[in-house]
């Protein structure tokens, strides 16, 4: 008899091996249980973020562009929460939320660039997601010498959980929260409860940073403030 192993043992070897590199998501909870869980962070989300519409709080973050931008006095303007659905052996599932709202300052920006430093402002206003107008000022040749630009006093700021229900990883996205920023960092699902949603929103307004240090950080994007 031939001692070469069988395809059989080739392929349960292969599949042992595979499952000790990268474990076949052991841990991952049932998609019911997961899609419960986002239907209750959604509501709990859809209740914070009226309040917040209703109260219009202080933010006490610094939302800096650089270039002697900066805005002033910040507030929470308006907001409101969606979801998405999806289907799961014929069951529909939760595998989006999504909040958006405006940071309102006290009073627009506009600051006079020189001519040198008009590309990267402009860059950096595109990454943020804001609106902006440019006037510039030419010289007696005829060469722009510096552009003024103005900025209006509100900040689009978004935040997305994104479940992939295979893995069980729920991706929180994050745009112009603290910063004129996009991170995004990586949760499992079981994470998704009140006390990461308290924290969430005591990071919108500025009151404690706690939320960010409760998971790996996943991508950063945009011009660091």
């Amino acid at each position: 008899m031939s001692d070469r192993p069988t395809l059989l043992d080739e392929l349960r070897t292969e599949y042992e091996a595979a499952r000790q590199v990268s474990p076949a998501h052991a841990d991952v909870e049932g998609f019911q249980q997961i899609d419960a869980r986002m239907r209750k962070a959604f509501r709990w989300l859809e209740k914070a973020i009226a309040y917040l519409d209703g109260l219009k709080p202080a933010i006490n973050h610094r939302f800096d562009l650089g270039h002697g931008m900066v805005f002033e006095a910040p507030r929470f303007q308006r907001g409101f929460v969606g979801q998405h659905e999806r289907r799961i052996v014929g069951f529909p599932v939760l595998d989006e939320i999504n909040i958006y709202y405006v940071v309102s300052a006290a009073k627009p920006l506009a600051i006079d660039i020189r001519s040198g430093s008009v590309g990267e402002a402009e860059s950096a206003l595109s990454d943020a997601g804001l609106q902006y107008t440019k006037h510039s000022t030419e010289d007696s040749t005829g060469a722009v010498c510096k552009c003024l630009i103005s900025v209006p006093p509100e900040i689009p700021a978004s935040i997305s959980f994104h479940v992939d229900y295979q893995t069980g990883v729920v991706k929180a996205t994050l745009a112009n929260v603290d910063r004129l920023e996009r991170v995004t960092l990586e949760f499992h699902s079981n994470a998704i409860d009140e006390p990461i949603l308290e924290d969430l929103v005591r990071l919108i307004l500025g009151r404690d940073s706690a939320f960010l240090r409760r998971a790996p950080l996943a991508g950063v994007r945009g011009t660091p403030a």
